[in-house]
């Protein structure tokens, strides 16, 4: 027979209001990271969708440098998420200032 982990109803619950609570903070984050650097692009979801990329960006990053997390929400760390959706948003940026091209 097959080894099998039995999980209870409330972990299964808890692990999914952790993940919700961590994609919470990486949306919003990153919604406000577009605001505040204005990437150029208009597309809809983008902000939401730059904070889970820089959830993933800033996390590996974060882990690479072997820096202090800071505060957690659904064990992940918040600092890090904030980073990672600044750095897509400034990469953004820069690709719609190219796309402009020159301005003289």
């Amino acid at each position: 027979m097959y080894s099998v982990e039995i999980v209870s109803a409330q972990q299964v619950a808890d692990n999914a209001f952790r993940a919700l609570q961590v994609t919470a903070v990486a949306m919003l984050a990153g919604w406000l990271a577009e605001r505040a650097l204005d990437t150029g692009f208009r597309v809809r979801g983008l902000g939401p969708l730059a904070g889970l990329l820089g959830l993933y960006v800033g996390s590996w990053f974060w882990a690479y440098g072997g820096w202090n997390h800071g505060p957690m929400v659904g064990d992940y760390a918040i600092a890090p998420a904030v980073a990672g959706a600044l750095a897509v948003c400034a990469v953004l940026k820069l690709v719609g200032l190219g796309f402009a091209g020159p301005r003289w």
